[in-house]
């Protein structure tokens, strides 16, 4: 219904015969009588009218106002799929005592985004990798976090960030995790792991993600893998 509409009305007060001779009484009786007959009359041309314990809220056809934001998914990049076998490099990222050593695709562009977070993106060059995919490292080991505390923070992250639409958790296990969401009009994919000291418990150390396309999501899995099991801390 329209806003600022009111709902119609199908009596607008209680009709009193009070006060009006038998005749015109019976007039009015008669009137509303065959007002209503016409009514059910009309009303049984469309559909017969439910009786109290049979009604249920139904789906809106077609609601005047939509209940979310409506997702718009534009087509990928046309360029070839992530290579799963890519030749990869030793790389030691962060501060003494705080490293990891990890490799890392041979001939990506390192970008450092932030204090702590290390980024590659194929070449040429970051921007001409957008929406494609990229890696990135992050030393999360300030953060004080177990492992499964780490992936539910990031899992909570990812549901109230307002440029994240449709967001699907489409596996979950102790130290990764494996989601699909749009972002800026992409379908993106993305492969998260958590690394940890051995022997120092279970707080999340480094975090590893790779963000690509659906095309992607196979050789990435392959690839963050090698570059998880390369991993050294320390």
């Amino acid at each position: 219904m329209p806003p600022g509409a009111t709902a119609p009305a199908r009596y607008r007060g209680r009709v009193s015969v009070r006060g009006l001779g038998s005749a015109a009484a019976l007039l009015v009786v008669l009137a509303l009588a065959g007002g209503a007959a016409g009514y059910a009359v009309a009303r049984a041309d469309h559909d017969r009218p439910a009786r109290t314990d049979d009604v249920r809220p139904l789906a809106a056809a077609g609601p005047a106002y939509p209940t979310d934001r409506p997702v718009l998914v534009r087509d990928d990049r046309e360029e070839p799929a992530l290579e799963a076998d890519l030749p990869l490099r030793r790389v030691v990222l962060g501060t003494p005592p705080f490293t990891v050593s990890l490799s890392v695709p041979r001939g990506w562009v390192r970008s450092d985004s932030a204090g702590g977070e290390w980024r590659w993106y194929p070449p040429p060059s970051p921007d001409d990798a957008e929406n494609l995919y990229f890696l990135r490292v992050r030393q999360v080991a300030n953060l004080f976090q177990s492992v499964p505390s780490a992936r539910a923070a990031r899992v909570g992250a990812l549901a109230t960030a307002s440029e994240v639409q449709d967001l699907e958790i489409v596996e979950e296990r102790y130290d990764s995790l494996e989601v699909s969401y749009v972002a800026g009009g992409y379908r993106r994919h993305s492969l998260e792991r958590w690394l940890t000291t051995p022997g120092s418990g279970e707080t999340a150390q480094f975090y590893l993600g790779m963000v690509g396309r659906e095309v992607d999501s196979k050789a990435m899995t392959r690839l963050i893998t090698r570059i998880a099991d390369s991993a050294r801390i320390g």
